[in-house]
């Protein structure tokens, strides 16, 4: 057979059944596989001592030219030492996203304090790619994505998204089920701008009145304690009465962010309101969630109906930690104080509360200009 054209493709005959091939003399493993139904361009290629025929495409979806360019590429990858049927071979098997994000949950996230956060953004943001394979998930999906959550405001787990995503892919390597390269890798992050949002005096007695007006002992308990105590979210949530040593005023936190434990002296009006809380027998938790059971879990709505109700609206409960931190500084408290009252390891993570509180700062500032100004009122010597 000489080299292969459209005409000689166009006049080749379907078999009535089986299959007959028509091979390029010129392009050595180049052909037409013919069968009853169909022309496909095939690539026959002898890889690592076997011989591998690979689909190239159906004729009419490729041309003739299309079909030997593309066999060219191949030949080229097979000689750098690739094995493209292999490769194709491997992509199919591929397991798909879902199946990797269960396998993320069941080996990596159990041991994460913030899996809740993790289980969130599979649900609202890549529920779409559960059933694809990972083979099929390229940079420009994930791009794209981060591109688009960023539009919408949400910068911040746009950034998330991607490295919850890197960290996938490099663990799918790890545990051998996906040995293709990282499509999130290297992928540029949007600036972030760390918020520095609290509740200010001339604020917190429209909060205070919303927190009496919460119907549920147990929410108004939880908020209570986040803000007198600067505690984490989750740490209050998960309080458990064995943790309290009400008549020492002491909190012991089993295991905090930093993975050890703390332990938190409690002001008297905080031991005041965890003994206003009726507590259900056969529940550890101080913080009972729905019909008794376990703790509280997700106070979000709740929040919501409180900082609307104090005219709060871009108050997060995180804000209430760092609210904490600010009237330390605003009463004088060193930083390495509201460093251990906060269980920060870092100081470089207390020294961003220095920043939320001016009135010391203003203060100082107006008692300098005074001293100054005095001297506006002194008589200058004459040069006479």
């Amino acid at each position: 057979m000489p080299r292969l054209t459209k005409r000689i493709v166009d006049a080749a005959q379907h078999p009535p059944a089986g299959q007959v091939f028509l091979r390029d003399e010129e392009l050595r493993g180049f052909a037409v596989r013919i069968t009853p139904g169909s022309k496909t361009f095939v690539l026959e290629r002898e890889i690592h001592g076997r011989v591998r025929r690979m689909k190239l495409g159906r004729y009419g979806e490729l041309t003739v030219e299309q079909a030997r360019d593309l066999a060219k590429v191949k030949i080229g990858e097979i000689a750098s030492g690739k094995d493209p049927a292999e490769d194709r071979r491997r992509r199919r098997q591929s397991i798909t996203f879902g199946e990797l994000e269960q396998l993320y949950l069941e080996r990596h996230a159990v041991h994460k304090k913030s899996k809740s956060n993790d289980v969130g953004m599979f649900k609202k943001w890549l529920n779409d790619w559960r059933p694809r394979r990972l083979s099929t998930i390229t940079r420009a999906d994930i791009t794209t994505r981060h591109a688009e959550m960023g539009a919408a405001g949400h910068t911040t787990w746009a950034n998330r998204m991607v490295a919850l995503v890197r960290t996938m892919f490099n663990l799918a390597f790890d545990w051998g089920v996906h040995p293709g390269p990282n499509p999130a890798s290297r992928i540029k992050f949007f600036k972030e701008v760390k918020r520095d949002r609290f509740v200010r005096p001339d604020e917190l007695p429209r909060l205070w009145k919303a927190l009496q007006n919460e119907p549920n002992p147990y929410v108004r308990g939880a908020f209570f304690i986040s803000l007198l105590t600067g505690a984490r979210r989750s740490e209050v949530l998960s309080m458990r009465w064995e943790d309290l040593d009400l008549g020492q005023g002491l909190w012991r936190i089993p295991e905090t962010k930093a993975g050890r434990p703390h332990t938190l002296p409690l002001p008297r009006p905080a031991i005041e309101e965890l003994l206003k809380l009726p507590r259900l027998e056969g529940n550890p938790f101080v913080f009972c969630g729905r019909w008794g059971r376990k703790n509280l879990y997700n106070v979000s709505k709740p929040w919501l109906r409180i900082r609307k109700e104090a005219g709060l609206n871009d108050v997060r409960i995180h804000d209430l930690r760092r609210t904490l931190g600010s009237w330390l500084v605003a009463a004088g408290a060193s930083l390495p104080l509201i460093g251990k009252a906060l269980n920060h390891s870092q100081p470089a993570t207390t020294a961003v509360y220095a920043r939320l509180e001016l009135d010391p700062v203003r203060a100082a500032l107006e008692a300098n200009a005074e001293r100054m100004l005095t001297y506006r009122k002194t008589e200058v010597p004459s040069g006479d």
